[in-house]
């Protein structure tokens, strides 16, 4: 019962934080952090009710924070990540475009920013500074994980660098400080100190047994027999994975949280993210229960009484945490052409984040009597200001700005471009058509077309447009040589790759290197496609046609935990709209009543404007 007594406290906690959070209508403060400053009320220094030394608590603790790293490398989009090298000769535009090139960049520069502080200021004078070059690049990935993802952005590309930069930092902490920790026990550098590659040969080397079981058609036909049944066999295999990588980090005394992330990153190679199930479930069984532990516990186990050792020392707590913004959010502004000032701003003061690594690490240092308990206590502190400033700051500074964004930009303002944007407005898609002819403008703007007269050709018009990366930019003019001229500007110049292009002569691009990453549609396949529909399905093709502007074809994941493992005719779908197709990993089926529906589940539908809001709200 003693044991019970605390767990179901902090579960009381974990439950009233966001449910007051979102009755108050409080956004900017990230439900994390007020649970940590809630472990610290519940915790010894305040009321008492859970003391901090429950076995068990810990290690359910210990367990949140692997999972919540665990999540952090399951989260990053590997096969995007590496479909972004760039191909050929490396140019300026790459270098600023690419996810990992750009989270490696911001790494470095904070080292780099980290060491010039700390070397040629005196702001630290009784501290080890090789230790403090260290520590200040590190990167609280529990606390950022949890924001990006409430926000949205951990599958965008914003969200993609903050989360792969984060994950470097991280990895480079521990690597390091294991290096430095070693080489300071031993007086030198030893062989043992190299054994943490051993969890990247076995990271590759499960990759590889990854790669031959999934090929293996009888493992396939266990793993979806099993899939939904009581064994729920991917989540205990995932569990398996995880546990595995942490064992064997543990095996060769580096941090688990190594193998943890590890693990996560080794999971995404195989996962379809966007319609997996499996990360529905973990995300349940992790931010349900595990995650929800470590935060609270993390209040409830600060040393309150350390900072006191440190009070007559301000200036060091003010120091440090100055340098821990500088050395976060000046190498951010990399991203300035992607994201403008604001946005790489933002992403710089949420990574200034610092909690469980960094105090993790000064804990290092403490044993080591690197460091007197007053730095640890003024490490704390400052650490603790930044895990409370920093998503505050950052909530604030992504608030939705004023600027009205286009999610397509058409490129030609003739008939086709007429078309394309008059039906992205029946969709209620916001676009801008860039027509070059004054005539072409005029006939657009009398229709209410949105859009402008300018040189398709000139770069600066582009750059004016503020892009964005996740903006689709549509290449439709009268010429093929125009469009490939249009292409690579906006690819070369701008690194914008989420491009189509209309063409009569695909062969022209296949034969441009610099173009071989963009979409290209066949003008003439089109064409037949069309003709092919009304020979052999006339009466359906001329209805969909005379209703477009009242029936549409849309695509909704399933994400509504009500509606998983339901039978569709158990489900009240709307009577003015029906399900087409639906997409499960790679299969695709045509859904019946007695088909039932998961979470991860790609649905294709069709109907009017309220029967679409309306499967939007079950499916979603």
């Amino acid at each position: 019962m003693e044991d019970y007594l605390p767990l179901f406290i902090i579960f009381v906690v974990a439950w009233l934080v966001p449910m007051t959070l979102s009755w108050l209508e409080i956004t900017k403060v990230p439900s994390v952090i007020v649970e940590i400053v809630m472990g610290i009320v519940i915790g010894p220094f305040v009321l008492n009710l859970v003391s901090g030394q429950e076995e068990s608590l810990n290690f359910l603790s210990n367990v949140g924070f692997l999972f919540l790293i665990f999540l952090g490398g399951l989260a990053l989009d590997i096969q995007k990540i590496i479909a972004s090298f760039p191909r050929g000769r490396l140019q300026r535009v790459d270098i600023i475009s690419n996810t990992f090139l750009v989270s490696v960049l911001i790494y470095l520069g904070s080292l780099a920013l980290s060491a010039l502080i700390v070397f040629t200021l005196p702001l630290f004078p009784t501290t080890d500074k090789i230790f403090l070059v260290i520590l200040l690049p590190s990167v609280a990935l529990s606390i950022i994980v949890p924001i990006i993802k409430n926000d949205g952005e951990i599958g965008r590309k914003f969200g993609q660098i903050i989360l792969l930069e984060g994950a470097i930092a991280t990895i480079m902490t521990i690597l390091l400080i294991a290096i430095y920790s070693g080489v300071h026990r031993n007086n030198g550098f030893e062989f043992e100190l190299l054994l943490f590659l051993v969890i990247f040969a076995v990271f590759f080397i499960a990759y590889k047994i990854g790669t031959l079981l999934i090929r293996v058609k009888l493992f396939q036909k266990l793993m979806y027999k099993l899939e939904h049944a009581a064994s729920q066999i991917r989540v205990r295999g995932s569990i398996a994975v995880l546990l595995l990588f942490v064992a064997i980090a543990t095996a060769i005394n580096t941090e688990p949280v190594l193998g943890a992330f590890f693990a996560g990153t080794l999971l995404s190679l195989f996962l379809a993210k966007e319609r997996s199930a499996l990360l529905f479930k973990f995300d349940g069984m992790s931010y349900g229960f595990f995650i929800p532990i470590f935060f609270i516990m993390v209040g409830v186990n600060l040393d309150m009484n350390s900072l006191k050792d440190f009070a007559t020392s301000l200036n060091f707590i003010i120091s440090l945490t100055i340098a821990f913004y500088f050395i976060q959010v000046v190498p951010s502004f990399i991203m300035v052409k992607l994201f403008g000032w604001k946005r790489s701003a933002s992403s710089g003061i949420l990574l200034t984040s610092r909690l469980g690594l960094t105090i993790a690490t000064s804990q290092i240092g403490l044993s080591l009597s690197i460091i007197s308990p007053a730095t640890n206590a003024g490490i704390v502190m400052a650490s603790i200001l930044t895990c409370i400033l920093s998503p505050m700051l950052y909530k604030f500074m992504s608030a939705e700005e004023d600027h009205h964004y286009y999610s397509i930009y058409i490129i030609g303002g003739g008939k086709a471009g007429l078309e394309l944007a008059d039906r992205l407005r029946l969709h209620g898609i916001p676009y801008l058509v860039v027509a070059s002819q004054y005539d072409q403008w005029q006939v657009l703007q009398s229709m209410g077309i949105e859009s402008i007269n300018a040189n398709d050709l000139d770069p600066a018009v582009y750059r004016s447009l503020n892009i964005r990366p996740v903006d689709t930019v549509v290449v439709i003019t009268h010429s093929d040589k125009k469009n490939i001229s249009i292409s690579e500007i906006i690819r070369k110049q701008l690194g914008h790759s989420k491009l189509i292009t209309v063409t009569t002569k695909p062969e022209l691009f296949r034969a441009n290197k610099a173009l071989d990453d963009i979409q290209i549609v066949n003008a003439y396949e089109i064409i037949a496609a069309s003709i092919e529909n009304e020979i052999m399905r006339p009466t359906t093709t001329q209805a969909l046609t005379d209703s477009f502007g009242v029936y549409s074809v849309e695509e909704i994941p399933v994400h509504n935990n009500t509606i998983d493992r339901k039978y569709v005719k158990d489900i009240p779908f709307p009577r003015s709209g029906s399900l087409v197709v639906v997409r499960r990993e790679n299969e695709i089926f045509i859904p019946h009543g007695d088909t039932h529906l998961l979470l991860g589940d790609l649905v294709t539908v069709i109907g009017n404007a309220t029967a679409l809001e309306e499967f939007r709200r079950l499916l979603n």
